[in-house]
């Protein structure tokens, strides 16, 4: 399995990238978003967590190896829960990736249909399966940002795509708590979103607790 790659950047079309990784370069698939974020990267080092696949039909005469790749592994693991759909396959969800991953799971978090049916490829009829079977997973994409200093709003982030002054598991936990005290989704997104803009680092789910209701006195 590969998993990350890292290159000189040789090429951005479209729909792919050609990656120099001495002695091979390699062509690998990528989300429009991230298209627009190396394109002006031509000959810089660039690294992407990847995800191998074969394309095409077993009935049929061809079977092509393939990597789609993606800057940061929070990229790489919704697209994986995207692809869990019906109907939605690696070349649909990588044509509807075309704004940051916090983005599109709140979107999908918000239950938007009309909004996510207006994405490349998915229409309204995808939009409806889409919501229903992933809108209680994306929690935790909707409170991080694609990559440190990318486009869109929220909290500081690491290199890797999550907050860096909380470990995603104390994020994704802090949330559930606050549903389950009877806060809307919405309402608790933004009250974990106030705190890590902040330079305090949460450890614990009961730290980052306090400090929402410190913030709310």
């Amino acid at each position: 399995m590969i998993t990350h790659i890292r290159g000189i950047l040789r090429h951005v079309a479209e729909e792919e990238l050609t990656l120099a990784v001495e002695p091979m370069e390699l062509e690998i698939l990528i989300p429009e978003y991230t298209r627009r974020q190396v394109q002006s990267r031509v000959g810089e080092p660039v690294e992407l967590h990847t995800i191998f696949y074969i394309e095409g039909n077993a009935m049929g005469a061809r079977m092509t190896p393939r990597l789609a790749g993606f800057l940061t592994a929070i990229d790489r693991e919704f697209f994986e829960i995207f692809c869990s759909v019906d109907g939605v396959g690696v070349r649909k969800a990588l044509r509807a990736m075309v704004r940051p991953v916090r983005e599109l799971a709140r979107t999908i978090q918000d239950q938007d249909v009309k909004m996510l049916a207006t994405y490349p490829g998915i229409g309204e009829a995808t939009a409806e399966r889409i919501v229903a079977k992933l809108r209680r997973k994306v929690g935790k994409f909707t409170l991080i940002q694609g990559a440190a200093g990318t486009e869109g709003d929220g909290p500081p982030v690491e290199a890797n795509g999550a907050p860096a002054n909380a470990e995603p598991d104390v994020i994704r936990d802090t949330f559930a708590a606050l549903l389950s005290v009877g806060h809307t989704e919405s309402q608790a997104r933004e009250a974990i979103d106030r705190v890590l803009t902040g330079k305090k680092k949460f450890r614990t789910v009961a730290d980052m607790i306090d400090a929402i209701y410190q913030q709310n006195r």
